[in-house]
């Protein structure tokens, strides 16, 4: 079943774009992460059972002269375009641990998903300012994980709805344009996955439902959601792309306004593995 919205105003706030233009400088050597490669028998099983490569080969990043440095230019970063935020996070500069053991505990748990790191903390600061801070860092390491960890698993064959890298849950979906494949996007590590044609990649429902949106340059957008899970996923039809160059990462950047319309209609974020 197919429905269309229509948009009325671009919602794509420019301070938005600025921000993560910004934080697209901030660069990760690679020789910053390491991973210990498991057994071949192990990654098979754990291939064949579903489980990301994050639980089987986590990554070990240099604690003392990298992170907590990126995690301050980051700081910089989100005070400078939310200033808003800018006494929280200073006080959440403030409660950083500073000896090395709590360091490395820090660290080593930032990268699992579901840790409480803000045990590690010196003092209680705001949950939402922490939080926005610590996603934002560990992504930019995520992504250098990604590329050093892309061989271990076949993405052609994952055929699931969860990341194979860190077990997250997809942004945007993409169906490529001379065979009509779909391939799922994880924010966070921003690797793509093939998963089936259709059906919710959420609740593993079968039935598919999308809408479009009226206006210039959009046909190649739908907004797939499920009356299941109430989930939502913003794919891009490649066919209906013409020339234009496909960045995934300023992709779901720039259609802000699609989650708005599915919030709207009822629809949830999914990101969030249950």
């Amino acid at each position: 079943m197919r429905k269309k919205l229509k948009m009325h105003e671009s919602l794509i706030p420019q301070e938005l774009v600025n921000f993560y233009q910004e934080l697209s400088q901030v660069l990760i050597p690679e020789d910053v992460i390491t991973y210990t490669p498991p057994p071949r028998e192990v990654l098979n099983e754990g291939y064949k059972k579903g489980i990301p490569l994050i639980k089987l080969c986590p990554p070990k990043v240099k604690v003392f002269d990298f992170f907590f440095t990126v995690m301050k230019q980051i700081a910089a970063i989100i005070q400078k375009h939310h200033p808003d935020l800018s006494i929280e996070i200073t006080e959440v500069e403030k409660a950083l641990p500073d000896d090395a053991t709590t360091q490395e505990l820090f660290v080593s748990q930032a990268f699992i998903p579901g840790s409480n790191l803000l045990i590690h903390l010196k003092q209680p600061v705001s949950p939402e300012a922490f939080g926005f801070l610590l996603n934002h860092t560990v992504k930019l390491f995520m992504q250098q994980y990604g590329k050093i960890v892309a061989s271990l698993y076949d993405f052609e064959q994952w055929q699931k709805g969860d990341c194979p890298i860190c077990g997250g849950r997809p942004n945007l979906a993409l169906f490529e344009k001379e065979t009509g494949k779909r391939y799922l996007y994880c924010g966070m590590c921003e690797i793509n996955w093939r998963f089936q044609r259709l059906g919710c990649p959420y609740c593993l429902n079968v039935e598919s439902q999308f809408f479009t949106v009226d206006g210039e340059r959009q046909e190649k957008y739908r907004v797939y959601f499920c009356d299941h899970c109430r989930g939502y996923l913003k794919t891009i039809n490649c066919k209906n792309a013409n020339d234009d160059e496909i960045d995934l990462f300023w992709e779901d950047i720039n259609t802000v306004y699609l989650d708005i319309l599915a919030l709207q209609e009822g629809y949830l974020n999914k990101l969030e593995a249950s």
